[in-house]
């Protein structure tokens, strides 16, 4: 069974090792390729024995023999590992937690004929290449992301080597089935993306995802996250997980960890370490990319609301509110209010306290399938950022209210 080579992009890939502080969480058995690792079709898992899940999981990805497949969702454990080391399906049951693959179906679904393409896809159902994810983040949010990297572009072999893996928070939640041991839920996950770009250079794009925001308000998990990408650096990933990626990938990856003036002076890096909210590729960060000015925590000016969903004619009856929540008078000449596609130049002014309607808001416009909005000041800084979320029909004529941010009341 061939599963993840570290060749693949004709540059050496190794998989990750284990830090000081993952010892006595690596799985090892004689069963296992160097007593570790569990290979499967097109990629490779290590398991974290303690919790029971994948400490990662390592996927090539071949663009040009990538197949359609159906799918089996025939779930099963793997002898190898053994069942005492991988969560079934008694905590996927009957709860709001998905068994979220690590290394994804459809990417893993390639080969020479659609028979081993087939194989392959059917190789990614099981427990070990699962991790519980809420409904919400594995079917949404994180299946953009993948969307992405199996459609990425920006490589110039149709090759990527992606590794995905759980992040475990301080303040773990559980979940326990009856007469079953408890398991941690994963406060998020990492995905490091590794393709050779256009220059012929080892190019890597890390992300981290939490499904962790404000924690589960109720035990049912019933309510909606605000689940954010976040492209970071790897450092950040090293330190949040044990792994030690090969030192190819830190020195490729564009973001930043550590204090860097130069880098700050330059790139109009706003704090180390980088965290930049990506919800489009357009938002991605790349080696050489000037950083823009984020100041949504000393600009006391927000997007309240937006009716993303109209009844009628949408382009007519879309408006965003904006509130002052500074003790100044703010005049929004020169202020934009943007979305990924375009821009719109607001006017007029709003006394502490205040609040407009913007709208209609052509040339922006509010995609019922999610979105972005952010504000920017005269000078180009951002002063608020907004996510909403997929519109149903159900929601129409009901406008999205954002939570104001950071917000510190004093009597």
């Amino acid at each position: 069974m061939q599963g993840y080579d570290p060749n693949f992009l004709g540059q050496p890939v190794p998989l990750p090792k284990f830090s000081p502080s993952l010892i006595g969480f690596v799985l090892e058995k004689p069963e296992l390729m160097n007593g570790v690792y569990a290979p499967y079709h097109n990629y490779t898992v290590a398991m974290n024995r303690q919790l029971r899940t994948p400490l990662f999981a390592a996927l090539n990805i071949d663009q040009t023999k990538l197949k359609t497949v159906s799918r089996t969702d025939h779930w099963r454990v793997d002898t190898r590992i053994g069942a005492e080391y991988q969560l079934n399906n008694d905590y996927y049951a009957a709860n709001p937690w998905d068994r979220g693959h690590l290394a994804r179906k459809s990417a893993a679904a390639w080969g020479e004929t659609a028979r081993e393409a087939k194989q392959a896809a059917d190789d990614t159902f099981f427990y070990a290449n699962a991790a519980l994810q809420h409904e919400n983040f594995n079917q949404d949010e994180w299946l953009a992301l993948e969307d992405w990297v199996l459609a990425l572009t920006l490589d110039s072999t149709n090759r990527i080597s992606v590794f995905s893996g759980p992040i475990f928070g301080d303040f773990a939640r559980s979940i326990t089935p009856q007469g079953r041991p408890t398991a941690l839920i994963p406060a998020g996950f990492f995905k490091v993306v590794v393709y050779i770009d256009q220059q012929d250079q080892l190019a890597v794009r890390a992300f981290i995802m939490l499904q962790d925001e404000g924690a589960l308000r109720d035990k049912q998990g019933k309510r909606m996250f605000n689940f954010q990408r976040y492209q970071v650096s790897i450092t950040e990933i090293e330190a949040q997980t044990g792994l030690l990626f090969p030192s190819q990938i830190p020195d490729s990856n564009p973001l930043f960890f550590n204090e860097n003036a130069e880098a700050a002076d330059r790139l109009n890096v706003n704090s180390f370490p980088e965290h930049i909210e990506v919800d489009t590729p357009a938002e991605m960060v790349a080696e050489g990319d000037r950083r823009e000015t984020v100041r949504d925590q000393e600009i006391s000016v927000f997007i309240a609301a937006a009716l993303v969903n109209p009844s009628g004619e949408e382009r007519f009856g879309e408006w965003v509110s904006i509130i002052n929540l500074s003790n100044d008078r703010v005049d929004f000449a020169g202020w934009t209010l943007r979305d990924p596609e375009a821009e719109l130049t607001l006017s007029g002014s709003l006394a502490p306290g205040e609040a407009m309607q913007v709208g209609p808001l052509h040339p922006l416009s509010l995609a019922n399938r999610g979105g972005t909005l952010s504000l920017y000041n005269p000078a180009g800084e951002r002063a608020d950022r907004v996510k909403y979320p997929i519109q149903s029909q159900r929601l129409e004529d009901k406008p999205v209210v954002f939570a104001l941010r950071d917000l510190t009341i004093t009597g």
